[in-house]
């Protein structure tokens, strides 16, 4: 059902929530599996590291030997499309000789260290926007420190507000480096690629004694996340530089831009701000449809609502992490390498927005698919103007079981009008150098979150 009424939930409501035996798990999931059996009960997740996984080194498929249950194609998905979204059945119709949907057994895999489960259990009933409200069209944007634990702010949500706060600050580790590897592909499958290193601190994850010193950290009540992304390649791109941080008492992303051929830093406004071109993405992408959409600017410009339901999507995406893959192994004309994606049924939550009068972005009305276990966005849904389905995203979610925290592998975002597709967070096992994965037990330089600090990491 929809979502309504805003509140932090009474003890006996968040009494559902729990580790082991109850209704709902820490992070607010139904526990149990559905009537079919064809999505399990929740058992915890993957507990340890596969066999051979060594820290730093390629993430092992603990799924490795799971057989494709059954395909949907354009010619049979009429027998599915309860649990397939809008985007999915359009993107069977457009390229029904190579989009399909190799579906897997089901692996409720997601799994968190016990703090975060036992912190998010303590926010269910303590967490809540700040009242008074900042502003007008703040009332869901606005979180104070101190009602807070690291974890997921909102378990039991009650509106699609405070559905998509969680999604846009889902827990997903203290700080992490990664270098991706992206494309802007056109219609016939040719593509120009790009690569870029992403340097993320999140004080929200992070006990107060661990966040870095100094005002970027400390202001508008404290730094939610900090994210600072430098351009490696193509040349002509390399060493421009950006950093910011969204903050708990306001959602704008505020942001710095070191420019190599000016050798300045400048604050920069268009970055991470709504509708925005996203970096390196050719237009392809809007800032705001990163990770699968997400919250941003200083004000709420849609009106959300929320419901769960069952859907086919992608989740557990080893096969796709594993070295050896190229570029041309993973580009398609109008999309990825449908053989590379494992999909999967799970609960989600389809956040829906619409636009609120006297608002304008390039997509009025858009749906994020988020995954009821971790929050972490799997599928996206952009409308136009005139409400036509006009872009479709997917994210490529893994355990990174070091830790343990879901979070993307690498995504895709496919235009249905022009037939151009773009990967901007991902597939850091091209350059077959396991450096460039994710390194989430070393900290980044805090300094590359601060203007000083971008002179010191931008190219001259």
């Amino acid at each position: 059902m929809p979502l309504m009424a805003s509140a932090k939930v009474s003890p006996e409501e968040a009494a559902k929530l729990g580790i082991e035996g109850t209704e709902l798990t820490p992070m607010g999931a139904i526990r149990a599996g559905n009537a079919d059996g064809s999505i399990p009960a929740w058992d915890g997740g993957i507990k340890t590291p596969p066999v051979g996984y060594t820290q730093g080194g390629w993430y092992i498929d603990p799924y490795a030997d799971d057989k494709i249950l059954f395909t949907i194609t354009a010619q049979n998905h009429e027998q599915y499309k309860d649990r397939l979204s809008a985007g999915q059945i359009a993107m069977l119709k457009k390229y029904p000789d190579s989009y399909k949907l190799n579906v897997y057994p089901t692996r409720r895999s997601a799994s968190y260290p016990k703090e975060i489960y036992e912190n998010s259990i303590w926010n269910a009933t303590n967490t809540e926007f700040c009242n008074p409200s900042l502003g007008k069209d703040r009332e869901e944007r606005c979180v104070k420190r101190e009602v807070y634990r690291p974890g997921i702010f909102f378990p039991i949500p009650k509106t699609g507000g405070e559905a998509m706060w969680n999604h846009t600050y889902y827990w997903f580790g203290k700080y992490y480096t990664v270098t991706h590897y992206g494309f802007n592909a056109f219609a016939d499958g040719t593509y120009a690629e790009f690569a870029t290193r992403e340097r993320w601190i999140v004080p929200a994850a992070m006990n107060p004694d661990e966040i870095p010193k100094g005002d970027v950290f400390t202001r508008n009540g404290g730094a939610a996340w900090c994210f600072s992304q430098e351009t490696l390649a193509p040349p002509r791109n390399a060493g421009s530089i950006f950093g910011g941080c969204n903050y708990f008492e306001t959602t704008d992303f505020d942001a710095y831009l070191y420019v190599p051929g000016q050798r300045r830093v400048r604050k920069a406004p268009e970055i991470g701000f709504y509708d925005s071109p996203s970096s390196n993405s050719d237009g392809l992408r809007t800032a705001d449809s990163k990770y699968m959409g997400a919250m941003t600017g200083d004000v709420e410009w849609y009106t959300w609502t929320a419901e769960r339901k069952e859907m086919f999507v992608p989740y557990n995406a080893y096969k796709m992490a594993q070295p050896g893959i190229s570029m041309k192994d993973i580009v398609r004309p109008g999309h990825i390498n449908s053989d590379l994606v494992r999909y999967e049924l799970h609960r989600v939550w389809a956040i829906e927005g619409k636009i609120k009068p006297g608002f304008r972005h390039l997509s009025p009305h858009r749906v994020t698919y988020i995954d009821e276990d971790s929050w972490a966005g799997v599928a996206s849904d952009m409308y136009d103007a005139q409400d036509n389905l006009w872009r479709v995203s997917e994210g490529y979610l893994l355990n990174y079981y070091d830790v343990p925290t879901v979070h993307h592998f690498a995504d895709d975002h496919s235009d249905l009008i022009n037939g151009r597709h773009a990967s901007n967070a991902g597939w850091p096992n091209i350059s077959g150098n396991p450096g460039d994965l994710i390194n989430y037990h070393v900290m980044p330089d805090p300094d590359v979150q601060t203007p000083a600090g971008l002179r010191k990491y931008g190219m001259r």
